[in-house]
């Protein structure tokens, strides 16, 4: 329904059906990697609808930058997208991921791996057969642009690769952070700091056991090796088996 009046329009928005919603939560593809495959014989939709996984750039608003994030998480109902390593602290000193509205965003690499969105490219490209081969070269397309233009992800530090400087928080702070943990809060400041830097040397000790377990990479899907190729520093092009002799080989050394 269509109506001028602001009203109505914002009733149609609030009770929109999510496939209307899916549509409407829309990002652009970026010009120059559209470009860049319209050369190689292959064509982009203008935009597409945001999904987990995308590799995006935050072009306008609050946290406008030239690197690349990833999307973390999508709420259709509250139309907000969520990305990595783009969050506020609340007064309380909890931190959250700020959500952002779809448009601000343009895709950088888009992620193939559903299958409803890669009919989106079947209708364009009618003319294209899609085997392994050529899906493969697509996609390694992809992530040179996304290379040359903003470089490699910024990653998000986790409480693994830094430690935390509790003697600069308060003990209602500590003590917080405890009941959390599950761990006893009673106790002076010094005790609390004891607490928490054994907690964390113990879930230091427990992730380092789970990443000695050999992984079975024959399970894993393309677009999850070339996401475990690219953390290793690994090139991401190749057929399955090559990804995984490549991921393999990493191991053994």
């Amino acid at each position: 329904m269509s109506s001028k009046q602001p009203r109505k329009q914002r009733l149609a928005r609030h009770t929109a059906p999510y496939h209307r919603r899916h549509r409407e939560m829309s990002s652009p593809i970026d010009k120059g990697l559209r470009e860049r495959q319209l050369s190689r014989g292959f064509m982009y939709p203008r935009a597409i609808p945001i999904r987990k996984g995308d590799r995006v750039m935050i072009t306008r608003g609050e946290g406008k930058s030239k690197s690349a994030t990833v999307v973390a998480k999508i709420d259709r109902k509250a139309r907000k997208v969520y990305v990595e390593s783009f969050t506020y602290f609340k007064s309380d000193g909890t931190e959250l991921q700020r959500p952002i509205d779809a448009s601000n965003l343009v895709i950088i690499n888009p992620d193939w791996s559903d299958i409803r969105r890669r009919k989106i490219l079947n209708r364009i490209n009618e003319s294209v057969d899609w085997t392994d081969e050529v899906i493969t070269e697509f996609e390694a397309t992809e992530d040179e642009y996304e290379a040359e233009t903003v470089g490699p992800i910024e990653e998000e530090t986790t409480d693994a690769d830094k430690k935390i400087d509790y003697s600069s928080m308060t003990g209602t702070e500590l003590k917080n952070i405890l009941k959390e943990k599950g761990l006893p809060v009673s106790g002076n400041k010094s005790e609390l700091i004891e607490r928490l830097q054994g907690d964390f040397d113990d879930s230091e000790t427990e992730e380092t056991t789970e990443v000695d377990e050999k992984i079975d990479y024959s399970n894993m899907t393309v677009p999850e090796l070339k996401n475990v190729l690219k953390e290793k520093g690994l090139p991401v092009s190749g057929k399955k088996s090559e990804l995984i002799k490549r991921l393999q080989g990493d191991s053994n050394e």
